[in-house]
């Protein structure tokens, strides 16, 4: 099943600096692991909290955190304050068909 994650947590480096590298240097894992980035930001009331929404298979996401959470850290984002929460759907669309 699908499965989106919304997780805010902080940084330790600027937003900018964190974007870039997000972007650039794990985003083609993301992608091979058939990981989808919805949205990524910085909060408007504290410039050291960001937010991530992705979309993947169930469990496919926290395999790739525990075996990246180093990488992730060196970029920036302060894992331990990690606050995710897990959301899914069934569209009643296809459910009656």
């Amino acid at each position: 099943m699908l499965q989106t994650t919304v997780c805010t947590f902080d940084l330790n480096v600027p937003y900018d600096e964190w974007v870039r590298k997000f972007d650039n240097d794990d985003a083609p894992a993301w992608s091979a692991k058939g990981i989808k980035v919805i949205f990524r930001g910085v909060s408007k009331d504290n410039p050291e909290k960001a937010i991530v929404v992705v979309q993947a298979l169930e469990d496919v996401l926290g395999k790739h955190i525990q075996e990246n959470i180093e990488i992730f850290e060196k970029n920036g984002a302060v894992m331990s304050t990690a606050e995710p929460s897990l959301w899914s759907w069934e569209s009643t669309l296809l459910r009656d068909k």
